[in-house]
């Protein structure tokens, strides 16, 4: 006697093997994610030329993302606030301005330091009498974040004409706050978070610690996998042509973790797209990091 599926039975079958295959992208995504990063830290390790630049692995490891109608990357850089705002000002003057382009810079709303900051440190460095640096620089000066404040004391003569967009968010957790109401200003950090990249999609997110950067994470990886379901379509074609490679990430571990991970860190090490560490205790304990020498120069033992 022939068995009749139920509607019901019908809809929980579909449901579970629309969700393995789901899982299994997902997966797949994770595992090219590690296989890149081990990779390319052999060739670092073994094959690259000593005399590279400190950051030439931040291009080496966003060659896919780049768009073929363009020679740049949209970059989203995130301002945490305090030192992870101090090192990654130093960390912004290894990025080539001809492929990292246009900066976005993103801060949380309660951090009213960070923009300032950097508003001051490029307008005393990147003068029009030196060239290297005003070039640099340009295109990356940041608009306040409320854009109609004007401050007449900001001699914006000696700063390149063009400026980087600057955009809010809100923290997932405040210094202090409790663990459950931290839970309800974390959810709605992320529907922000992903509304914004959604909005903007930028190819490139580079962040250094903080633990709001967590949901810009987790809200990328998201988005880079719905996106991928959405090429199935394509299937069969060149995987070169398609024009969907955003939301790539890069995790620069903070300066002052020697031996540890930080939380953050250890949130996001398994979906980031290059995870960079500052000291080589770092690179023994796990095998899928990249070492930067920007802020602690490497000495040959």
């Amino acid at each position: 006697m022939t068995k009749i599926l139920l509607p019901g039975s019908v809809a929980a079958a579909t449901i579970v093997v629309i969700s393995s295959f789901i899982s299994l992208k997902v997966l797949s995504i994770v595992r090219c994610i590690h296989n890149n990063r081990r990779k390319r830290r052999q060739i670092k390790e073994y094959g690259q030329d000593a005399s590279s630049s400190s950051l030439d692995h931040l291009q080496n490891s966003t060659d896919e993302t780049r768009p073929l109608s363009s020679s740049k990357f949209k970059t989203f850089v995130f301002l945490g606030s305090g030192g992870h705002t101090t090192e990654m000002i130093q960390l912004l003057q290894q990025l080539d301005p001809k492929i990292y382009a246009p900066i976005v810079y993103i801060v949380a709303k309660s951090d009213v330091t960070s923009i300032p900051r950097l508003q001051r440190y490029i307008s005393s460095s990147a003068t029009k009498d030196d060239n290297d640096d005003y070039h640099q620089w340009e295109g990356r000066y940041p608009k306040c974040v409320n854009d109609e404040t004007k401050n007449n004391n900001d001699d914006r003569a000696t700063t390149p004409p063009a400026k980087a967009q600057v955009y809010t968010l809100p923290r997932a957790r405040e210094v202090h706050q409790s663990y459950i109401s931290s839970i309800f200003t974390t959810l709605y950090s992320t529907y922000k978070t992903a509304q914004l990249l959604w909005k903007l999609q930028p190819h490139l997110i580079v962040t250094n610690g903080p633990g709001t950067c967590v949901p810009i994470v987790y809200c990328s990886f998201i988005l880079r996998c719905l996106f991928s379901l959405g090429d199935l379509s394509r299937f069969g074609e060149d995987p070169s042509s398609s024009k969907r490679k955003v939301f790539r990430t890069i995790f620069i571990e903070s300066l002052c973790r020697v031996k540890t991970l930080s939380l953050s860190g250890k949130l996001v090490y398994p979906i980031v797209d290059s995870f960079v560490v500052h000291w080589p205790s770092l690179m023994e304990r796990h095998d899928k990091v990249e070492i930067c020498d920007v802020l602690v120069p490497l000495v040959d033992s």
